[in-house]
């Protein structure tokens, strides 16, 4: 069995985590828990939507961003290497309020660890709401990075969809995500996420 520890940390009011395939719980913010098992059932019965690539970097291979729209009510977003795999790092809010209430559904992602010199993939994905014109990621090093915002299909919604994959050698070089801010067009701010990195 592989050492190798899996972290995904859900930024906002984030429902569920899934880790390492199914084996999650539901963590309400917007509604009352699902059973775990009805969880499960929901997910691995529901079709995934890719959004977007998460483009492959090294040795590291290309992943997707998929939104799954559930029967149980359900809206989640997943970091998986595809539609198929239980590898599914990210979480679900309901789908009356797909984001949670805020401007930003915001997933981190990472393997290995605790310490950052043995992160060997770190993953910072989401959707932001139509009014956001900017998304920011603030790094320890102080470096601000702006995240190109790409359009999802209709089907899921009016958002826009984020990724940002970091090396290895970035993270040890103090490209650390520390926080994901949204602004307006005027610049304005209107959510700021800590991803606790």
């Amino acid at each position: 069995m592989s050492r190798r520890r899996i972290r995904t940390a859900g930024l906002g009011v984030v429902a569920a985590i899934v880790a390492g395939g199914l084996a999650g719980a539901v963590i309400a913010a917007q509604r009352d828990p699902q059973d775990p098992q009805e969880f499960a059932t929901a997910i691995r019965n529901t079709q995934s939507v890719k959004i977007a690539d998460i483009p492959s970097a090294g040795a590291l291979r290309e992943r997707g961003l998929f939104v799954q729209k559930t029967s149980s009510g359900l809206f989640c977003l997943w970091d998986a290497a595809s539609a198929s795999s239980p590898d599914q790092k990210g979480g679900c809010n309901s789908a009356e309020n797909p984001l949670g209430g805020k401007p930003l559904f915001v997933s981190f992602s990472y393997e290995g660890g605790p310490a950052i010199s043995d992160v060997v993939d770190a993953r910072l994905v989401g959707l932001a709401t139509a009014d956001v014109a900017t998304v920011l990621v603030l790094m320890r090093n102080g470096r601000r990075q702006t995240m190109p915002l790409r359009r999802v299909p209709s089907s899921v919604g009016d958002f826009r969809a984020f990724v940002l994959r970091f090396g290895p050698g970035e993270l040890r070089r103090g490209m650390t995500p520390t926080a994901v801010v949204a602004l307006d067009a005027s610049g304005t701010e209107l959510d700021r996420q800590a991803t606790g990195f």
